[in-house]
């Protein structure tokens, strides 16, 4: 196999063909399993990313993606089939505030069948994918957990929503709201202005670090469809937004302030702070393209094929994220929240709502 691949090296002299040790197999399930191989002298991780497809083919499996473990060691994960055939489930959602731990908050699962948890508090997080592709599954999944802390006054949502349809139904829960241009503009604003004030409050107390408290809530802008706010929506808007929101994402991670972005359109246009993002998602995407400008450069050749997942409802929520240590791309899927979940996370919040306004679009 790895020979039709030309993973092999042969002596100059002898003819003898060396060929990759497999140091161990660890199987996560039926449908995905990782291969530890020790590199031949003179091979590089990079040869391995660039055979991908061949190991694919030669494996007969979906996908074959290359982490790099430690010197001469990678591991390639091999994806023989679909994961993820049934939506994932929420979890119960929790009533005490003191229960929630926004150092890992759970999305849903990986391909390795373990929980698919990361840190919302001092982060930014960016979701990008196609029309249907699930995005704002991620976003309720933040929104459950911080449900009860909204409640006590120790999270406010600043909710940037240009479509008008489905997150609609946080009005009742939000700090500031806005579906419109001008009070988009000024909501953006307004939490710039937020952060300003927090680094005031913050050097008059002598405080170095943000602590999540009453006084000082960690204020949370959820922004439905960044595209429309910095790149392709009316003048008036990207030019107020583009203003601030560098600022934004450079600044407000330290001051308590955090970003929730989706986005359809991945371009330099669109995202230009794209490495301001802690947090990338890339769900199933139009264009191969679109996936290193969310995830970050090489991230499909080493295996983050999200322009190849079907077009069909059920991979909604399906994509991938990248490891921060290893900068490896891992198949992962959001759990759903139908319309009772959305009331749930109102109703715990501890707002009045006298009816659901979500639609049910993903």
């Amino acid at each position: 196999m790895v020979e039709a691949c030309n993973l092999v090296t042969v002596h100059r002299t002898t003819g003898v063909i060396n060929v990759p040790r497999i140091i161990r197999i660890r199987s996560h399930s039926p449908s995905t399993e990782t291969v530890y191989v020790r590199l031949l002298l003179g091979q590089t991780p990079k040869m391995w990313e660039e055979a991908a497809d061949a190991l694919a083919v030669a494996l007969q499996a979906e996908r074959v993606g290359v982490e790099r473990v430690r010197p001469q060691v990678i591991a390639l994960v091999v994806q023989r089939s679909e994961p993820f055939t049934e939506p994932i489930i929420p979890p119960d959602l929790l009533a005490d505030s003191e229960a929630v731990d926004l150092s890992r908050v759970y999305l849903g699962e990986t391909e390795h069948g373990t929980d698919w948890v990361a840190p919302l508090l001092g982060q930014h997080w960016l979701v990008g994918g196609a029309s249907g592709s699930g995005k704002n599954s991620v976003t309720w999944m933040a929104l459950r957990a911080c449900a009860p802390l909204i409640r006590d006054g120790l999270v406010r949502l600043h909710v940037v929503n240009p479509k008008g349809t489905e997150l609609n139904a946080l009005q009742p829960v939000s700090h500031r709201y806005a579906e419109t241009d001008g009070d988009i503009v000024e909501v953006i604003q307004g939490f710039w202005a937020t952060m300003q004030d927090r680094k005031r409050t913050l050097a008059e107390q002598g405080r170095r670090t943000f602590v999540m408290s009453r006084e000082t809530p960690l204020d949370v802008l959820v922004l439905d469809e960044l595209g429309a706010v910095t790149g392709y929506g009316d003048r008036s808007l990207t030019k107020g937004a583009q203003a601030v929101l560098p600022l934004i994402l450079s600044q407000a991670r330290a001051l308590g302030g955090t970003v929730v972005g989706a986005l359809q359109e991945p371009t330099k246009d669109v995202i230009p702070q794209r490495d301001l993002f802690s947090l990338r998602v890339c769900l199933r995407a139009t264009s191969a393209g679109h996936v290193d400008m969310v995830l970050g450069e090489d991230m499909r050749r080493r295996g983050a094929l999200a322009d190849e997942i079907p077009n069909v409802p059920e991979s909604a929520g399906i994509g991938f994220v990248v490891k921060q240590r290893s900068r490896t791309p891992v198949r992962v899927r959001a759990a759903y929240c139908d319309d009772s979940d959305i009331a749930e996370l109102v109703r715990v919040a501890g707002w009045p709502v006298s009816e659901l306004a979500a639609t049910g679009q993903r």
